[in-house]
């Protein structure tokens, strides 16, 4: 058996590369895409994956119930138990992936209308709609057979991932240069969900050899176990996409799919950086329920107080490089016609620095368990962004949306969430905010002032300028990160691996 610890570091940077390669591969396919396609089709992409989202609803809270007890009896060997909830997750999600299918043909037959789509796109749509609907039923119907991450191998997971997400893009840019569209997207990712689920399926039966599939070890008290625990996680998962998924929606049916592009091309780059966040508090919540598991509550301890230090440095720092550098890179990227872009960026990234790194706090109360308090929390922050983004589209359009969202983010994360977190844990709280303002003034010391300067007299123009800019810049956050946040056993950790390999 793996041991958690050791994997988590593992797991994480894994789980940093599949991110940077998504990156890589967002930066060059996103603005071809767009210009492809253009944007009113792109903005049905964005718009269909937005609807499908909300078919996560039928999940019920399992993916967390899994990630509560699959490492939990991996951890004391009790594989009965462990074939148990494996064969009865895969139950429960064969029932949701056949609801998803028969949802999406709901939608897709009497609901398209609702959104403002031009006449000629609605069977692109609609056909499109269909088979996203399929790709989601499909990774229902496997998603405990195919659970890897689980068992603390997000590394293989990554290993598996990364080339798809490639020949995916690959494959993409070869077809829609020569003249597919929205259904052609729609099938290359339903191709490549098959193909990775069976590879995935493969090795987790390699990894772990006592897994079964039997009706036998389908049990009550397993299903009850796991929906018990999933009733909270589910209703978590709905305030989550009521945060993170709605504005699409609303600004679908209130403004246009072009409007669409313009939020979600800045939407994609905050959840790009929350996908960074999530590669450590996903394979983080394993590895506390291992942790619980054995009673070992010190490790726990040194997790929710060590990595959100981490995280607000270079949360911090992607967000003073974004204000500062990142009119530019979107003008770049995009074209100089994408400053409603630009202006939505920077409404968000600054709540987005104050509330991501608390990922991390969500990751404990998953992991022991303690998860009720997070759906109060996410509840209030769904229901705050909903009501103000209803309120602010009319009047203010998409910077209106972008303001409900950052108008909740910063009134929950700066007080409400830490102070509630740390009264659970039995945390210092006066410590985190010491830490957390340590955190990020260091890092503005670091990054602002060199930062400005090249932005203002930087010799090069274009890509060459812009990429000297973030280079300087960031060299120097790193070597203040190594030289005053870095504790000093994580220096001693990390030079010692280094030795080791030389």
């Amino acid at each position: 058996m793996n041991d958690p610890k050791r994997m988590l570091i593992r797991n994480i940077f894994s789980n940093w590369m599949g991110m940077f390669v998504g990156l890589i591969v967002t930066f060059f396919l996103s603005p071809f895409l767009v210009h492809t396609l253009g944007k009113s089709a792109y903005g049905i992409w964005a718009l269909v994956f937005s609807i499908i989202y909300y078919t996560n609803l039928l999940d019920s809270g399992m993916k967390q119930s899994l990630a509560r007890y699959i490492p939990k009896y991996y951890a004391v060997k009790d594989y009965g138990k462990l074939n148990e909830v494996i064969n009865s997750g895969t139950l429960v999600y064969a029932f949701a992936g056949s609801l998803v299918i028969l949802m999406t043909l709901v939608i897709a037959f009497w609901f398209i209308a609702a959104f403002n789509v031009e006449p000629e796109m609605i069977t692109a749509m609609r056909i499109t709609l269909i088979i996203i609907g399929l790709d989601q039923a499909i990774t229902f119907f496997v998603m405990a057979a195919t659970a890897i991450g689980l068992f603390h191998r997000y590394d293989v997971n990554n290993i598996i991932g990364i080339p798809f997400t490639i020949i995916s893009a690959l494959t993409t840019v070869f077809f829609l240069k020569r003249g597919y569209g929205l259904v052609c997207l729609a099938i290359i990712t339903i191709s490549g969900t098959l193909v990775r689920s069976a590879i995935k399926r493969i090795y987790q039966q390699h990894l772990v050899p006592q897994i079964r599939f039997h009706i036998k070890y389908i049990k009550k008290e397993r299903i009850r176990e796991l929906l018990s625990y999933g009733v909270v996680s589910f209703f978590i998962v709905v305030s989550w996409m009521i945060v993170f998924n709605t504005d699409n929606i609303i600004i679908g049916v209130f403004l246009s799919t072009t409007a669409i592009t313009y939020y979600s091309i800045a939407g994609s780059l905050i959840g790009h950086l929350r996908g960074l966040m999530n590669a450590l508090g996903i394979p983080l919540v394993p590895t506390v329920s291992h942790f619980d598991a054995q009673n070992d509550s010190e490790e726990i301890t040194v997790l929710f107080t060590k990595v959100p230090e981490y995280l607000y440095y270079f949360s911090s720092a992607i967000c003073f490089l974004i204000l500062i550098f990142g009119d530019n890179f979107i003008y770049q990227w995009m074209g100089p016609d994408f400053t409603m872009t630009v202006k939505i960026l920077y409404i968000l990234i600054i709540p987005a620095c104050v509330y991501l790194p608390q990922i991390a706090f969500n990751s404990v109360l998953l992991g022991i368990g303690k998860h009720k308090t997070l759906f109060h929390i996410s509840i209030t922050e769904a229901v705050m962004n909903l009501i103000l983004s209803l309120a602010l589209v009319k009047p203010l359009g998409v910077i209106g949306v972008a303001l409900g969202t950052a108008i909740s983010q910063i009134s929950i994360y700066t007080y409400f969430f830490p102070v509630i977190f740390h009264k659970i844990v039995k945390g210092d709280l006066r410590s985190f905010y010491k830490y957390t303002v340590k955190a990020i003034t260091t890092c503005a010391a670091a990054a602002v002032p060199l930062g400005l300067i090249i932005d203002k007299y930087n010799p090069l123009e274009g890509w060459a300028g812009l990429i000297l800019g973030l280079s300087s810049t960031g060299a120097v956050i790193l070597w203040v990160f190594w030289r005053w946040i870095l504790y000093p056993e994580d220096k001693s950790r990390i030079l010692a691996k280094f030795m080791k390999r030389k």
